[in-house]
């Protein structure tokens, strides 16, 4: 298969190039117009090449080099007709000229398209490949609870992000102050069932998206810092031997993907992917200062707080 579309891509790149040009000068003004001047141009010199030969002629007869004007016009309108005929004539090779050239816009078209279908089912099959990968439950975050200031109504906490390439957490934190002290987690969930990426297992990818209290509504929460420069959340690297069925650069290119899906709902929505937000339960016996707080999300698209065990 890799052969075959590899040879389907050398064809085209050779036949997608005249098939651009076919189109743009058949279906654009600009390609009207330059078929025009070709015309203009062409009528223009057969009409001065029959007006030479016949000032020639006169010059070798009566060395007059005048050509009479009704004579120059006879010639003219006698040229317009050749030409005219000439292209009537000419009909059944032009019609032949014309089919080639649309044979050709038809086969770049296809060719094309084969090509297009072969890299989306090498795409979908990759985003199976990656769903697959990351089929399990796994360490999101681990929150610090700093302070918690009861006069004021705040609390204060540092946040660490797992990231599965280091197998560890980031050594930078993010610190955040937010007015409450029972915290809420916003999640943001993919859904794969109606998707074609769906894999046959119920599997939804969730992440914490904001944080947000019983005074701080959750439109009005803070956003965590949880993805990298590329949009990728940092949970879903994985170093060259944790990953499975793919190589390294196909599974975050594919990631950069997913990335675009959380960003975007409508392209989300479009690729059979639905996405939406949840909120996560705080705990329910409070926080306190110095503890520690394990954030797990579930395949199922749950999220888990869990204590921080010492050993």
């Amino acid at each position: 298969m890799g052969n075959s579309q590899e040879l389907l891509k050398q064809i085209n790149w050779f036949i997608e190039p005249v098939s651009n040009f076919i189109l743009w000068l058949f279906t654009t003004s600009t390609g009207y117009v330059l078929m025009l001047i070709f015309l203009v141009l062409y009528l223009l010199f057969t009409i001065m090449n029959a007006m030479r030969v016949r000032k020639l002629a006169h010059e070798a007869v009566s060395r007059n080099l005048r050509v009479p004007f009704f004579e120059k016009l006879y010639i003219f309108f006698s040229e317009l007709v050749k030409a005219f005929l000439g292209i009537i004539s000419k009909l059944p090779v032009l019609l032949g000229v014309f089919l080639i050239l649309f044979g050709i816009v038809g086969l770049s078209s296809a060719l094309s398209s084969v090509d297009d279908f072969i890299d989306n089912q090498k795409r979908i099959s990759e985003m199976k490949t990656v769903v697959k990968n990351l089929n399990k439950s796994y360490i999101v975050a681990k929150m610090e609870i700093v302070d918690v200031n009861y006069i004021e109504n705040k609390t204060s906490l540092k946040v660490y992000f797992y990231d599965y390439e280091l197998d560890d957490y980031l050594p930078e934190t993010q610190d955040i102050e937010i007015k409450g002290h029972d915290i809420y987690f916003l999640n943001y969930v993919m859904n794969f069932d109606y998707s074609e990426i769906a894999s046959g297992k119920k599997v939804n990818l969730v992440m914490p998206y904001k944080i947000f209290s019983e005074e701080v509504a959750k439109d009005d929460g803070i956003l965590l810092q949880t993805t990298d420069k590329d949009g990728i959340p940092y949970i879903f690297h994985r170093d060259d031997d944790e990953i499975y069925g793919i190589d390294k650069g196909n599974y975050y290119e594919r990631l950069k993907e997913f990335s675009e899906y959380m960003q975007d709902s409508e392209k989300a929505r479009k690729a059979g992917i639905k996405s939406f937000y949840a909120a996560a339960p705080h705990f329910v016996n409070g926080i306190r200062k110095g503890q520690k707080i394990v954030i797990w999300s579930e395949q199922t698209g749950g999220l888990v707080l869990k204590r921080e065990r010492t050993f």
